[in-house]
């Protein structure tokens, strides 16, 4: 008998290999403002904390900065529609996602980017096989918080 009957994945870094498209994503945002662009180990070093933040680190002077809310704006929308130029799964990452359906482990994504990318990237790269996929959202805390994580036990009953 399996002592677990749920596997929870984070998104980024993890199942997919987002990096270039997040880079290319604020290097776009950037660019509109005359900002120096970034590189993608800049960029990676940013990642994890939610897109508002990844757009804090990027600019000069952050939140104080009085660029941010454009900025914070074209990235989401430019990502929007740019999401899955470059992104794809890690290698081997897809056999394990069906060999884990196959055995009936119940799988979700919980991540701290902006929920209807988590939607869009999970349902594009995993189709039926992720139940439930939570990103960040206004009435959800991200993690750490446990909020996602305890709305994707909800969802999966």
């Amino acid at each position: 008998m399996k002592k677990y009957d749920t596997i929870i994945f984070d998104l980024d870094g993890t199942l997919l290999d987002t990096l270039e498209d997040l880079t290319d994503s604020v290097n776009y945002a950037l660019a509109i403002h005359g900002f120096p662009y970034r590189k993608m180990t800049e960029v990676r070093s940013f990642v994890g904390n939610g897109v508002a933040r990844l757009i804090e680190l990027a600019i000069s002077d952050g939140l104080n900065n009085p660029y941010y809310e454009k900025c914070l704006a074209n990235f989401r929308n430019h990502y929007s529609g740019n999401m899955q130029n470059k992104t794809g799964t890690y290698k081997g990452i897809m056999e394990l996602i069906q060999q884990l359906s196959k055995e009936n482990y119940k799988l979700a994504i919980v991540s701290n980017k902006f929920d209807n990318a988590v939607k869009g990237l999970s349902h594009l790269h995993f189709g039926e096989y992720i139940k439930v996929a939570i990103g960040e959202s206004e009435n959800v805390s991200r993690k750490p918080a446990p909020d996602t994580v305890i709305k994707a036990l909800e969802e999966l009953g």
